[in-house]
């Protein structure tokens, strides 16, 4: 009757949720089948002693038939137990990863493990049917009596195997058969009556075990359907919100249409340390201490400040328009509290009602995050914030700059000799005394001065002023600047035996003009500016726009170098890893040029092109490096591509798809793993020409890659046109991300947008682990940057994946 009422299972199972199902039924066997063994196991054992002294021939078959079939049994799904246990201790969710469709590796699936049970339980039931009856010739009713407990007390760990069809009964129904065989045997006498009674109750235990298997696989298999239908559910939802980094909501939030909150949760007032008559009626603004902003204020700056989350909390509110994972800090009870903010404006019949929104409490992990940032950022040796730190900041400030355009200067100083008493040294511990020493000065310097500084290198500072208010800091003001950072770091230090120590510094300047510029031009003219300063025997400064813009013999000469360097070709090549942002595979490598024969410092690959370009020969560089690359790429593993960067006005000239393909069939590489980046978008003409180049591109497997996403002013437009199967995000936009709330959006969306237009995604310029956390959860599909591998020879790649998920658990 209970088998009638509750099937083996659910009836149907959709087929993209089998994998997860027949998971979560294996892991439940994995569970409890030790338990199930160790009872039969225990069961013969106990049964062998006791008839031991009776009938040793019965007591060691059991034993042995039992013990031998439960111990050939385990050893051959050992490796199923193995694996199960192992993943549990490596917390490893399996359950997404099947809903997701990925591969459950196991020896053994669920139909085997379920087939072989059967058969086991099967055999085992032969084994005590067999023993049923053989003790029951015996004269001893002491062992008749044992041998009903023991077939009786095998019922209840066979329950442990209700989750699979049949397992039950297989066992069940030989021992209940070897019952009824001995009481019609036994069915006269004086124990005629007691014989009945107990073989009665065997037949009914068993038939209510396997009545109540039934009954529990059907409930199990229920729960597990359920479990699993809503994981699917949770992430269909996540999908259409297209949230990946979407929180769990702690709370929920109304407003009404003045801004006051109404109908505080819980959660909320525990937070705020408030009780609900108190925050009911108050203003949101107030309550969070948003900043007030007037409906209609322009964006991205409000009153000269780059917009940060609690601005963007604040004009939102202000022009009803929705928001999403806003990171705002919280006065709560004295302490300052982090919440991240979702909302949307509500109206109905077109009247403004309120807001509704959901928010949740990160404090914890804000604090551990910003902790760990700092522990990142931070040069143990001199107690300075280190290059990555420093570059963040200057990039925070050149924002600022925009909106208050003022004159300043960014300082590049370079140890360059170590005296020892007036004697050069190279001892590394006397070096790492001196900096240390250096950091204190720099401090110090940093704090009297107002500006902000770093280590930028081995040997190498960097310090930027800031200007007060209106105040430029002009030219002369940072010459004067320039040689009090070198007297103040020349100045020599006493040691404890009486010795000095003292150091060689030059200084490289480079003027941040009023209109702004790019943080990479920026560092790369205080770069040139310290190298050509290094060369000074005295007053060893130099300011980069004399040598750019009066210097015109050293231009010419650069240029002339340049003419010969492509014609020698005396360029080299290097590589950098792509890799996929979420399993940590390398996709590919990008090529990238370099010149490290220059006699005039280093040159950014910015720079370098821009010059090529000038000196006319940019198509016979392009193909050089295209074949370069290409050869070098014929011996890396054949699901590795390469990619190589083509300026947009290359693909306006005749046959240059011909030429491309000539070089690939020239080295051996099949096209699909060739990707061209296509640069200078503004130079790309929707004319038959490029039609024509991209299509044949196309159609041969070559990938095309829309270079630097975002820069252009029509880049929408060339994702219409032309078959871009993958765009990169410029290095400027994952460089803001926690500068500029808008260059996370920016960023966020264009993910997004590629989704819509199913191609994918490569963020460059990932320099640090949050830029990486951050473009995960996005659902970026490839990360590229120095966090990742910074470019090498091609003798020097490797291929090995990355550990990413370590990446994750800070």
């Amino acid at each position: 009757m209970l088998a009638r009422a509750f099937p083996a299972g659910p009836a149907h199972v959709p087929k993209h949720l089998q994998a997860a199902f027949d998971y979560y039924r294996l892991r439940i066997l994995a569970l409890f089948l030790p338990f199930f063994l160790f009872a039969q196991f225990f069961s013969a054992a106990v049964a062998g002693v006791c008839l031991w002294s009776v009938d040793r021939e019965v007591a060691l078959m059991l034993a042995v038939c039992v013990e031998s079939l439960v111990g050939v049994w385990s050893f051959s799904k050992w490796f199923f137990l193995a694996s199960f246990y192992k993943r549990v201790l490596r917390k490893r969710s399996v359950l997404k990863g099947a809903v997701c469709g990925e591969k459950i590796e196991y020896v053994w699936t669920y139909a085997q493990i379920a087939r072989s049970l059967r058969l086991l339980n099967g055999a085992l039931g032969v084994v005590w049917g067999w023993f049923l009856v053989c003790v029951f010739n015996l004269p001893s009713e002491r062992i008749h009596i044992l041998a009903v407990i023991v077939c009786t007390g095998l019922f209840a760990p066979l329950l442990l195997c209700s989750v699979v069809s049949g397992a039950v009964e297989a066992l069940t129904l030989p021992v209940v058969a070897a019952a009824c065989l001995v009481m019609a045997q036994h069915f006269c006498g004086a124990l005629a009556f007691t014989i009945l009674s107990i073989f009665l109750e065997i037949i009914v235990c068993g038939l209510f075990v396997i009545g109540g298997s039934h009954l529990a696989r059907y409930l199990l298999q229920r729960l597990l359907l359920d479990r699993i239908e809503q994981r699917e559910r949770n992430e269909i939802i996540s999908m259409m919100t297209r949230g990946s980094d979407s929180h769990t909501g702690d709370w929920i939030w109304l407003t009404d249409a003045d801004g006051c909150v109404q109908a505080p949760s819980d959660g909320f007032c525990v937070l705020l340390k408030q009780s609900a008559e108190e925050i009911a009626g108050l203003p949101l603004v107030d309550l969070l201490a948003l900043p007030v902003i007037q409906p209609g204020r322009p964006l991205p700056w409000i009153d000269g400040q780059p917009m940060s989350d609690s601005l963007h909390f604040g004009h939102c509110l202000a022009n009803r328009l929705a928001f999403r994972d806003l990171c705002i800090p919280v006065n709560s009870g004295g302490e300052t509290a982090w919440w991240l903010m979702t909302g949307h404006p509500v109206f109905k019949q077109g009247f403004f009602q309120g807001y509704r929104g959901i928010g949740a409490d990160i404090t914890r992990q804000r604090r551990t995050r910003i902790l760990y940032a700092a522990r990142i950022r931070h040069d143990d040796l001199t107690g300075l914030p280190n290059r990555l730190a420093f570059c963040e900041k200057l990039q925070a400030r050149l924002l600022e700059k925009m909106t208050q355009p003022s004159l300043c200067s960014l300082m590049l100083l370079s140890v360059d000799t170590l005296l020892h008493d007036g004697v050069e040294t190279h001892d590394s511990v006397l070096r790492d005394v001196l900096f240390s020493e250096i950091g204190k000065r720099f401090l110090h310097f940093t704090k009297e001065k107002f500006g902000v500084a770093g280590r930028y290198g081995i040997t190498e500072f960097a310090f930027f002023p800031i200007a007060r208010g209106p105040v430029s800091f002009g030219p002369e003001n940072a010459k004067l600047m320039a040689l009090e950072l070198v007297a103040l770091l020349e100045q020599p230090l006493i040691l404890n035996d009486g010795m000095s120590l003292a150091a060689r510094v030059a200084v490289g300047i480079s003027p941040v003009p009023c209109k702004g510029q790019s943080l990479e031009t920026l560092l790369e003219a205080a770069d040139i500016a310290l190298h050509d300063a290094k060369e000074k025997p005295c007053n060893r400064y130099s300011f980069y726009e004399r040598l750019t813009q009066e210097d015109e013999e050293r231009q010419q000469a650069l240029l002339q170098d340049v003419k010969q360097a492509i014609q020698n070709k005396t360029f080299s090549l290097v590589y950098q890893p792509v890799v996929d942002a979420q399993t940590g595979e390398i996709n590919g490598f990008e090529a990238l040029s370099r010149w490290s024969g220059s006699r005039h410092g280093p040159l950014s690959i910015e720079r370098l092109i821009g010059l090529i370009e000038f000196s006319g020969q940019g198509s016979e560089f392009d193909f050089w490096v295209l074949e370069t690359a290409c050869n070098a790429a014929v011996d890396w593993p054949s699901h590795l591509w390469v990619a190589v960067n083509m300026m947009a006005s290359r693909f306006s000239q005749p046959y240059v798809a011909e030429r491309i393909l000539a070089v690939l069939s020239h080295a051996g590489l099949d096209p699909g793993r060739l990707q061209i980046e296509v640069t200078e978008m503004l130079d790309l003409h929707p004319e038959p020409a490029v039609y024509h180049a991209f299509q044949l591109l196309d159609q041969q497997g070559v990938r095309l890659v829309l270079d630097d996403f975002g820069t252009g002013f029509s880049a929408l437009s060339y994702l219409r046109l032309f078959p871009f199967s993958k765009i990169k995000l410029d290095t400027i936009f994952v460089q803001d991300l926690f500068q500029d709330s808008r260059s996370a959006a920016i960023v966020r969306n264009t993910i997004e947008l590629a989704v819509d237009l199913g191609i994918a995604v490569t963020a460059e310029g990932v320099s640090s682990l949050e830029h990486y956390r951050f473009l995960q959860a996005q659902g970026c599909n490839e990360v590229q940057g120095y966090l990742l591998g910074r470019p090498c020879p091609a003798e020097d790649l490797v291929w090995d994946s990355l550990p990413l998920c370590s990446f994750t658990q800070v």
